[in-house]
């Protein structure tokens, strides 16, 4: 891998005595910032943000920014579901017969499904946006 840069972290005793059990320091901390990285991308957005020309629904996985929660409000589906829901929708138009309901109808995939929650969840979610490296330091204890 090109490109790589050089960087110092401080950490305190504790820590310190964390990361001596770790062995590739740099290869664990480049996966944690790394699986933060794909966390915001399967973050929902309330906007169209990647509309299939044809189907007339989001693609869940083709947007950087995270899938649109108008199109999937319960969740984003797996690639496959999605794989198959675009396979059957254009079999059916094809053939005339009847358009398949989208994956969005399969049973809800949010972690929390009480309307409290979800919300307390997501308001929570909002003030966490603080940088990496704080959310690194905060992982570390």
């Amino acid at each position: 891998m090109s490109g790589r840069r050089i960087t110092t972290i401080s950490l305190d005793e504790k820590s310190y005595e964390q990361s001596k059990n770790i062995g590739n320091l740099s290869a664990f901390v480049r996966q944690k910032l790394n699986d933060e990285a794909n966390k915001i991308l399967n973050l929902p957005v309330d906007y169209h943000n990647s509309m299939h020309p044809t189907i007339g629904m989001c693609h869940p996985h083709n947007s950087s920014d995270g899938y649109c929660s108008i199109c999937w409000p319960y969740g984003q589906p797996s690639k496959s579901e999605w794989f198959q829901y675009t396979r059957d929708w254009f079999d059916a138009r094809r053939n005339g017969s009847a358009l398949p309901s989208a994956p969005k109808q399969s049973p809800d995939r949010r972690q929390i499904t009480n309307t409290y929650q979800v919300a307390d969840q997501e308001g929570s979610n909002a003030s966490m946006n603080k940088g990496i490296i704080r959310r690194l330091w905060a992982w570390f204890f």
